[in-house]
Parts: structure tokens; C-alpha cells; sequence
């Protein structure tokens, strides 16, 4: 296809039109299907982890004892949710810092 010309540059533009009316369905159909999934009671996202478990692996990184392998070994967690919460807790001391009078 050349787009250099004028019907070379409509065809481009037609397939770019058709392009993004299919993104914009399978977007519909997405959200349908959530939808659909919450009304039969089905729970949608990230399951939740007992915070009492998040808890205890964050003492235990915090006390410097148990490497992060042993953590995750004796917790029944997900690496990314252990560093998720260990970051926010750095994220919120960092913050608290900050806002120290100097």
C-alpha cells in the first residue's frame, strides 16, 4: 500500500477506522462479561490476603532474621503482594520524613 498517494492514504485511514471500532467492541465486550460475571455473584480482581499473614512476613523482613525466600516459604503469599506492601510501608516512612521539620 502507498500512502504517498491519495487512495493509499484513505485505505490506511479506512483500516485505522476499522481498527479501533474492533478495539472499542472487544472493550464493550470486556466490560460486559464483567458485568455479567458480578451479577452471578462471581468476585472479579485480586484475591484478598488475610492481613494477619501480610503482617507477619512484614515483621519478619523487618527483624532481619529470615531472607525473603523464607518468608514467602512459611507465608503463604505472593512475592509481588510481599513487595507491594514491603514498598508502601518504605513509601510511607520516606513521606514521613519528608514532612519533618527541618
Amino acid at each position: 500500500m502507498d500512502t504517498e498517494t491519495p487512495t493509499g492514504r484513505a485505505m490506511l485511514q479506512m483500516m485505522s477506522v476499522i481498527s479501533e471500532l474492533e478495539r472499542n467492541l472487544l472493550a464493550d465486550r470486556v466490560k460486559e462479561g464483567i458485568a455479567a460475571s458480578r451479577r452471578r455473584g462471581v468476585t472479579v480482581g485480586r484475591p484478598q490476603i488475610a492481613q494477619e499473614k501480610l503482617d507477619i512476613a512484614i515483621r519478619m523482613y523487618q527483624s532481619g532474621d529470615y531472607s525473603v525466600k523464607e518468608i514467602l516459604t512459611t507465608n503463604p503469599i505472593f512475592s509481588g503482594t510481599f513487595y507491594r506492601e514491603v514498598n508502601r510501608l518504605k513509601l510511607k516512612k520516606l513521606k514521613r520524613k519528608n514532612e519533618q521539620p527541618h
